[in-house]
């Protein structure tokens, strides 16, 4: 069945042939637009959209092998399907039109029955293709989306070994910083409000860690109820991880420092973190988590949960990474929970800030 929403262009120079072929169309309960010239056409092409067109060869100016060529050869056209009429029947001529991507071919003087039936023909294989070719917008889009997904949960890197098809994903990172925050007083600022207020107003905060994150350049492993745990070193080794968490720690405090989540009293942000080596991998089937493994995640944590309100606690072997290009406060030796006695420090500032 014909779609009347079809649209043909008839390009020929004989007006009467023109006018013919209208009617014809017409009587299918098709619209039809006239160009007498390939110029003509090419305009037209451009101007709007066209489900078919009915092309003669022999015409001034810029014959029908001119047209069908410039048809196909440009990106905006050439899924348009052409049907040449043409009062040149001979074989070369037809071999020609075919070779450039002509639809079909029909003699002049054509047979009405015979037009019908290929223009029919030809506007159903068109309806095909455009279904076919929206499918496979839509089959790319979902691609897109889960390829989104996969890099909001991952690293780049790791996210294309997993596309390849790798299936076990481990490696060992002998230099990394992990940094682990939390909301000071969260649970009980939460309770004061609703669900919905709570989680209105703690998106904006988690949004700011990944802009933040991704500012730095450095990885959020996850967030879990206002805690978020960050690393830099991984996937990809860098030297400067250390500093880079630190910069990143005073900027979360500023940062954050001006969200509030009951009233007007602003938030304040407990960060611990740590320096070592981490296994990170992809777990799940399916729902994929990358993760980090060892004792440098614990101690991270620890140092966060064991850590001083509003302030940012580092372990011993982060400050000897960095302490000569930040200013600290030694807090002593405390009890690490699963880990004993260690000595802790306190970051301030910046020793000669950007």
């Amino acid at each position: 069945m014909i779609d009347p929403d079809s649209r043909i262009l008839i390009v020929d120079d004989e007006a009467d042939l023109r006018a013919l072929l209208s009617a014809r169309l017409k009587a299918l309960g098709l619209r039809a637009d006239q160009a007498k010239n390939g110029q003509e056409a090419m305009g037209k092409l451009a101007e709007k959209p066209f489900d078919l067109v009915l092309l003669d060869i022999l015409m001034p100016e810029m014959d029908g092998y001119s047209v069908l060529s410039a048809i196909k050869s440009d990106s905006r056209f050439h899924d348009i399907p052409v049907i040449v009429i043409s009062a040149v029947d001979e074989m070369d001529s037809v071999v020609r039109c075919i070779q450039i991507g002509a639809e079909d071919y029909l003699p002049k003087p054509f047979n009405h029955t015979l037009l019908k039936a290929r223009i029919e023909a030809s506007l159903e294989r068109k309806h095909l293709r455009d279904q076919e070719q929206a499918l496979m917008r839509d089959i790319e889009r979902e691609r897109q989306k889960s390829d989104n997904l996969l890099l909001n949960i991952m690293p780049e890197s790791i996210a294309g070994r997993l596309k390849a098809g790798e299936h076990v994903i481990a490696n060992t990172h002998d230099a990394v910083t992990v940094m682990f925050t939390d909301i000071v007083n969260f649970t009980d600022l939460s309770n004061q409000i609703t669900a919905q207020e709570l989680v209105q107003r703690l998106n904006p905060i988690v949004s700011k860690f990944d802009e933040l994150a991704v500012l730095f350049g450095v990885e959020k492993i996850k967030t879990i109820g206002d805690g978020v745990m960050l690393v830099c070193g991984l996937p990809l080794p860098n030297e400067n991880h250390a500093r880079i968490i630190a910069k990143l720690a005073l900027r979360l405090q500023t940062e954050i420092g001006q969200y509030s989540l009951v009233g007007q009293a602003p938030l304040e942000l407990r960060i611990g973190i740590h320096s070592g080596p981490v296994v990170a991998g992809v777990i799940g089937s399916q729902k994929l988590s990358y993760d980090l493994w060892g004792a440098t995640v614990n101690i991270a944590s620890r140092m966060e949960s064991q850590g001083v309100h509003g302030k940012i606690q580092v372990s011993e072997a982060t400050y000897r990474l960095i302490k000569d290009e930040f200013t600290f406060e030694e807090r002593g030796r405390i009890a690490v929970r699963g880990m004993g006695e260690m000595t802790a420090y306190i970051l301030v500032g910046e020793v000669n800030p950007d």
